[in-house]
């Protein structure tokens, strides 16, 4: 095949990925293909991006806005405005600022779903845009950005220099946590084997051969140049990134564990890919992008040509599974031959989500979904329960919990098996983490696992965004004169509660901590309906409903991937707190207590709850706050909520003096 042919199916390959893209929400991918490049290439006052800068960076090489964005679907995002008709041309390369536009990630794959948001990969040569250019085409990226969260679409724009990316010396803000250079080795993997090519020039990466060692890929792109053979204008070299040394894993490994802790089961596919690396006897296995790479454009070099596939069945996702679900089927060891069933499993899922997104799918997206299932099948990764798993909407909070107790031992034994392997690796050679990534990193798992007095507990859930709940139902009961604060699964009443055991949550003698702890798991949100059954305390539904409403004004779902590393290696501090008080309406006038809580949130992600019995500790527990953590109302990160009864004024006074 001749290298007009491996560009030819390349291309067809990157248009059925857009393809599967548009199919699952043309609305979506309509912004991603082509709204944004659109918009990074001109720079008109009317429109979102523009920069008021004599020389404001724009522009997308071999990008022609005139065909790429109709006229119509300009109309249809711009009402009102007149299509700039001046900066509706091609501009030459010199004059470009960006020289590809990659999506990197699920974009285009069965993993792709209503959720998934869109990262780009914007290639720039840092020594044309310049320290202001680059800031400039920040600013740029980030208006666009904005714009895209108006229309639906969350998108993140990553600015890498190609020479630092050719060297693997890259930095940006996706390289916020820094796992030696495995991390950037990884990434950079993750960014061939996935990226869909939006605008601008594709990867020379692709149209040489695989395999190749990064010496050896250097000195070819060299001698082809020299020789005429390729044209180095008509590409964008990023190098290669055909292995990764055995020593550099661990970093990933700890990086991808602290991942795992916000979507375990969106992360167990390449948690396993990290073991199924190092399970390579080879000093530097092979990462999956090579074996996507002959796939695509080098067929001919495939072992087995019985593994030829057309370009509109390469899906990089799905075969990244197969080849993991193997390894584990393969594997002597029976109890590392057991998670192929949770792959499956976790691959079904994240299928689902897919479909989940199409339930009103036309025929060409059904027919898409059929083709996905019969090849899932075809390739023995469809799991044996799947019925089971197409309700799984509909589960019940225990069958959550359980499957999220499976994933959670995987990701912990496989962490216990991959330490194992790295106390091997010969000390001379070393591991390329850091003292301070492992302490970063290692301080989040303790952060989700530790318990520690008066904190409240994360459960091993599949992921916490799957756990909000439609309905909350909290019974009360009184035994041996204490009372006990239920929490259920459903819309249920005094007499149907007694039926429905299997749908208790959980119980606590404490109700503020049991609705605090439903917050911070994420069962508790903005659109779940709670329901309280009849009882005879001097509390009613209104005071838990506006309690949680405060609670969710107060503190947002913590996202432990996006907890600044700086914080993790600095003593805690508290972010943020909700006060609540007399929340049982006690009397207050000629009581020499005053019963009040406090919720409070750290810069690890953990949150406390603390109770007092009397208004000196509660002001004294306030002044702290304010003194050591700047936690107060007139800084807007202190909330109190007294609910509604009798003495309110008075409680209200006795706060406010002194």
């Amino acid at each position: 095949m001749g290298l007009k042919e491996k560009i030819a199916r390349y291309h067809l390959y990157n248009e059925e990925r857009i393809a599967k893209s548009v199919l699952l929400n043309p609305h979506k991918s309509n912004i991603i293909f082509a709204a944004v490049p659109y918009l990074l290439h001109v720079n008109h006052p009317d429109l979102p991006g523009y920069l008021n800068e004599p020389a404001a960076p724009c522009g997308i090489c071999n990008y022609n806005p005139a065909t790429a964005f109709s006229f119509e679907l300009f109309h249809r995002f711009f009402p009102g405005q007149s299509v700039p008709r001046g900066e509706e041309k091609m501009l030459p390369g010199n004059l470009c600022a960006i020289r590809s536009l990659m999506t990197i990630g699920s974009v285009g794959t069965i993993a792709q779903s209503e959720k998934s948001d869109c990262d780009y990969w914007v290639s720039v040569h840092r020594s044309q845009l310049g320290a202001r250019g680059m800031e400039l085409l920040a600013e740029k990226c980030a208006a666009i950005a904005a714009w895209t969260a108006k229309k639906g679409v969350e998108t993140h724009f990553f600015l890498m220099d190609i020479e630092q990316t050719r060297e693997n010396s890259f930095e940006s803000a996706a390289m916020e946590e820094s796992a030696g250079t495995s991390l950037k080795i990884l990434l950079k993997d993750e960014l061939f084997r996935t990226h869909v090519l939006v605008a601008g020039k594709p990867l020379l990466w692709w149209f040489l051969p695989p395999g190749l060692e990064e010496k050896h890929y250097h000195g070819l792109v060299k001698r082809l140049v020299r020789e005429h053979k390729i044209n180095p204008d008509d590409y964008v070299d990023l190098g290669c990134v055909a292995t990764i040394p055995r020593e550099e894993i661990f970093g990933a490994c700890l990086w991808q564990m602290n991942k795992a802790l916000d979507s375990p089961f969106k992360s167990v596919i390449k948690f396993a890919y990290l073991e199924l690396l190092l399970q390579d006897q080879q000093s530097s296995p092979a990462l999956f992008s090579d074996k996507i790479k002959r796939l695509v454009t080098y067929p001919e070099k495939l072992p087995d040509q019985m593994e030829m596939l057309d370009p509109g069945e390469i899906d990089p996702y799905l075969l990244l599974a197969r080849e993991i679900i193997a390894f584990y089927q393969q594997a002597n060891n029976r109890p590392i031959r057991q998670w192929a069933d949770l792959i499956r499993e976790c691959l079904f899922l994240k299928t689902l989500e897919m479909v989940e997104s199409q339930k009103h799918a036309k025929m060409g997206q059904k027919s898409h979904h059929k083709a996905i299932m019969e090849q899932m099948e075809d390739w023995d990764i469809l799991p044996a329960n799947r019925q089971h798993f197409l309700n799984f909407r509909y589960w019940q909070y225990r069958d959550l919990l359980a499957f999220g107790s499976r994933v959670h031992g995987y990701l912990a034994e496989t962490y216990k098996r991959l330490r194992r392997v790295f106390k091997e690796i010969d000390p001379e050679v070393g591991l390329t983490i850091s003292e301070r990534d492992i302490a970063t990193l290692g301080r989040k798992l303790f952060t989700f696992y530790e318990k520690k007095p008066n904190k409240i507990d994360y459960i091993r859930s599949v992921s916490r965004y799957h756990m909000t709940m439609e309905d909350i139902t909290i019974h009360i009961t009184k035994y041996q004169e204490r009372f006990f604060y239920y929490a259920f699964q459903g819309n249920l009443d005094h007499n149907t509660i007694r039926e429905q055991v299997g749908a208790a949550i959980r119980r606590d003698d404490h109700l503020v901590r049991l609705v605090t702890w439903l917050m911070v798991n994420g069962m508790l949100a903005r659109h779940t309906k709670l329901h309280l059954t009849k009882n005879f305390l001097p509390i009613d539904l209104a005071d838990i409903q506006i309690l949680a409403e405060k609670m969710l004004d107060t503190f947002p779902m913590v996202d432990f991937s996006k907890i600044p590393p700086q914080h993790l290696v600095e003593q805690e501090n508290i972010l943020r707190a909700l006060v609540v008080v007399n929340f049982f309406k006690e009397p207050v006038k000629g009581n020499k207590t005053l019963a009040s809580t406090i919720i409070s949130e750290n810069s690890y992600g953990e949150y406390f709850l603390h109770d007092y019995n009397t208004l000196a500790q509660l002001k004294n527990a306030l002044l702290t706050l304010l003194t050591r953590h700047y936690v107060s109302r007139w800084n807007n990160n202190l909330i109190v909520f007294i609910p509604n009864q009798d003495e309110i004024s008075a409680i209200k006074n006795l706060l406010e003096k002194g």
